[in-house]
């Protein structure tokens, strides 16, 4: 990948952290901020629906969305590692032919993908450079539905990303964090048709789920 940002998702987001982060799904589920999202986005019908999951990680919104109704997924990640744990987990589930794969930036394999009843993005804007064409792409490819968990923007979390920064640069690693403007992300949703149609605050994050009229 030639995206700086997305070889240090590879770097950083390594199979030490997938297999923390599969060992602790296991035990203990989706974390409390992807259970709004997904109980959002399950309000909605989902009975035959097909999922786009930019950035998925170990699969946490693909697993339990397929168990839920969704009848196929398809992963787009940057990290191999995660991608990895994510299919051990589908095979574990028994769920592993409804789950297509794709390694690498979102953003480059955009033109290559279809669109998708439901979109969901979560936790992954903050950790994209480029918000304007990451949700600006992700969002024209949902039909119905479009999901994402991302920070808020307030002047404490603002100030987060410069803090971050100095600690990835004493580990040599390309990899940055984000708060990206609320009003920016909506902005760029709306204009490829949806209009929010759920909200919520919880410390740090904030989730949007966006509907088709």
């Amino acid at each position: 990948m030639s995206c700086p940002q997305c070889r240090g998702i590879e770097e950083f987001f390594d199979q030490r952290e997938a297999e923390r982060d599969l060992r602790g799904y296991r035990k203990n589920g989706p974390s409390g901020i992807t259970s709004v999202l997904l109980d959002a986005i399950r309000a909605e019908g989902i009975d035959g629906a097909s999922l786009l999951d930019v950035g998925g990680g170990v699969g946490a919104v693909q697993h339990e969305l397929l168990a839920s109704g969704v009848s196929t997924a398809v992963s787009v990640d940057a990290s191999s590692a995660y991608l990895a744990a994510a299919k051990e987990e589908a095979e574990r589930r028994g769920v592993a032919d409804r789950l297509d794969q794709r390694f690498g930036n979102f953003v480059d394999l955009a033109p290559q993908l279809e669109q998708a009843d439901i979109v969901t993005l979560d936790k992954v804007i903050c950790c994209y450079h480029d918000v304007e064409q990451l949700v600006r792409l992700s969002s024209a490819k949902a039909k119905r539905i479009y999901a994402v968990v991302y920070p808020r923007y307030n002047l404490l979390l603002r100030a987060l990303p410069k803090l971050a920064a100095v600690y990835f640069r004493l580990r040599r690693s390309p990899f940055r964090a984000f708060v990206h403007p609320t009003s920016v992300v909506e902005a760029l949703v709306e204009g490829n048709g949806l209009r929010r149609t759920f909200y919520r605050k919880s410390g740090f994050w904030q989730v949007a789920v966006f509907t088709r009229a």
